[in-house]
């Protein structure tokens, strides 16, 4: 059973497609039809269902997969364990994420980079709704964001939630309220992301239904551009936590708000059939540990 063939089986497996499983291992289709049929001759079951713009794997097709993953695993790690141990990852690695993930993960990234300067890293910065189809579409590796429902044929791991904090001046008005009450923000200009991020739309669902108006809105694409004019003194704004915790305290107070708005879940995602290598593996054990690392506001 020759590593070529498997190959070709486990990217036609998740590709669905002949043409795109060819594209990538710089075959013919013909080809790739043909390591197919004689993988299935070889095994004597039939590996694919045929649909007109699609194959589908059979009940033995995907038990084969999990074996033949795991084979090309073991391989990849055989060649890694060759290498010199200073730049043992080498290849491609993509993940899609939120620019504001990004922002969170950057630090960790540029050391992941650095120390495997060989392995070409992707990094796309996404919504959750678009990274899941970049997964799917096998166009990302791995995906980062919030999943509320995930189609067959994923893998999910959850990172950690997260939520809402009200950033100000230390010498801010609200500084001197022992507790701090929603209505009190109608009385200050407040930053907020724009109005088609998800954390806005919620921010602004939880305000309707407190029947609270805001008169004087500024909007800015990332809590970081946020940050920078509560620094300014332009406003409180609200802004994801894990943005507020790297935000030093001598001039900037972060109060936690999710007694107000409710926390998402952020998680790591995989289609079941990737071949995770070394290098897949080393990203997620990146993204796994930055996130246990988040320690709530005080």
């Amino acid at each position: 059973m020759e590593i070529k063939r498997l190959t070709a089986f486990s990217l036609v497996a998740q590709k669905g497609s002949l043409l795109q499983a060819a594209n990538i291992i710089k075959l013919t289709l013909p080809a790739v039809s043909l390591q197919l049929k004689k993988l299935e001759a070889e095994l004597g079951v039939k590996l694919f269902h045929h649909l007109p713009n699609r194959l589908i794997l059979t009940q033995p097709g995907r038990v084969f997969l999990e074996r033949v993953n795991r084979i090309l695993q073991a391989v990849e790690d055989a060649k890694t364990v060759t290498r010199d141990n200073s730049d043992a990852y080498v290849g491609k690695v993509s993940i899609s994420l939120g620019s504001d993930l990004v922002n969170f993960f950057a630090p960790q990234f540029a050391s992941f980079v650095k120390k495997h300067p060989h392995l070409a890293v992707t990094i796309l910065a996404r919504p959750s709704p678009e990274t899941l189809s970049l997964v799917y579409a096998g166009e990302a590796d791995v995906g980062v964001g919030r999943f509320k429902n995930l189609p067959r044929g994923f893998k999910k791991r959850r990172l950690f939630e997260i939520g809402v904090s009200l950033v100000f001046p230390q010498q801010h008005p609200l500084a001197r309220r022992d507790a701090i009450q929603l209505r009190d923000l109608t009385s200050y200009r407040l930053i907020l992301l724009t109005r088609n991020s998800p954390m806005r739309m919620h921010i602004d669902r939880v305000l309707l239904r407190n029947h609270l108006e805001l008169q004087d809105i500024l909007e800015v694409s990332t809590c970081q551009s946020a940050l920078d004019f509560v620094r300014l003194g332009l406003g409180v704004a609200l802004i994801h936590d894990i943005c507020a915790l790297s935000e030093p305290r001598k001039l900037i107070r972060a109060i936690d708000v999710n007694h107000y708005f409710k926390k998402d879940e952020v998680s790591l995602i995989h289609r079941s059939t990737l071949p995770l290598t070394m290098a897949h593996c080393g990203l997620i054990d990146t993204l796994v540990d930055t996130a246990s690392g988040i320690k709530p506001l005080s």
